[in-house]
């Protein structure tokens, strides 16, 4: 079984690198009409699944303010969509009752999020870069859907859900979908630069797009999380629920206008031993 054990990404340049080249190639996706959107393959998951983008997204046809270069992600089997229409409500649902199966594998599929946010797990192919989970760390995600999540869904809600692999392919088209749409000026990637000519990387317009969304999937689960868990514990010693747990995840979402992420104190304090200083 694969260590994942990631330590906290410092290399922000190298990821702006990364990130601009990806908003680059998207853009020059094509497009077609909200009626009838032109499909792109960015990877084939395997045989007959693959990670999609469609062009036009919906935000492109916003009245005031369009997204000119919004896209529609998708993840597709046969032509059919395994995840439509989802949005953070489904995602951050997925991870909740991921959390309430168990919360070891809660904390590992959140570092392998992590490691989606900063490319750790990205390989460069021929005028390509793509998510691409080693065979160590492709293993590991196996392990964890077909020991813990199949089951786990299975007995704890009665559903059957999404593939691991299959929802981190999809964080990862939407992430790189929030970077084009959040980072792109008169049609080309941009990003702050500071007097140095080096990208501004302590600057917040630095975590618009891909890193504000990927910390926020992490970051609100953690939070929600913790008022579970403290429910559960107290029902079993009748003791007394801790509401401001939620409160302040709700005044987090509140302060931050819908985002709400976690500082690197605070994630290493969570994601321990998995993500480490």
């Amino acid at each position: 079984m694969a260590d994942i054990a990631t330590n906290v990404v410092k290399k922000l340049q190298d990821c702006i690198l990364r990130r601009i080249m990806l908003i680059e190639e998207a853009i020059q996706f094509p497009s077609g009409t909200q009626g009838e959107r032109v499909k792109t393959i960015v990877k084939n998951i395997n045989i007959n699944k693959s990670a999609c983008f469609s062009k036009p997204g919906k935000e492109a046809a916003r009245r005031k303010n369009p997204n000119l270069f919004d896209m529609y992600p998708s993840i597709e089997q046969n032509g059919e969509e395994l995840m439509l229409s989802w949005a953070f409500e489904q995602i951050w649902e997925y991870l909740i009752k991921i959390s309430i199966i168990q919360q070891d594998t809660f904390k590992k599929v959140l570092v392998l999020l992590y490691r989606l946010c900063y490319f750790v797990d990205h390989q460069e192919f021929t005028g390509s870069f793509r998510y691409s989970p080693s065979k160590d760390i492709l293993a590991e995600i196996n392990n964890l859907e077909n020991y813990v999540l199949k089951n786990g869904f299975k007995e704890k809600f009665d559903t059957i859900e999404i593939e691991l692999l299959d929802f981190l392919y999809f964080v990862d088209l939407l992430a790189w979908n929030e970077d084009v749409k959040y980072n792109t000026t008169n049609g080309k990637a941009y990003f702050q630069k500071n007097k140095n000519g080096q990208y501004s990387c302590s600057a917040n317009s630095a975590n618009r797009g891909r890193v504000n969304t990927i910390l926020s999937i992490i970051s609100a689960p953690i939070m929600i999380s913790k008022f579970i868990n403290n429910i559960i514990e107290s029902t079993k010693t009748n003791g007394i629920i801790d509401v401001k747990l939620i409160t302040t995840t709700i005044q987090k979402f509140t302060k931050t206008r819908g985002l709400c992420i976690l500082s690197n104190k605070e994630l290493l304090s969570f994601l321990q031993p998995y993500l480490l200083q």
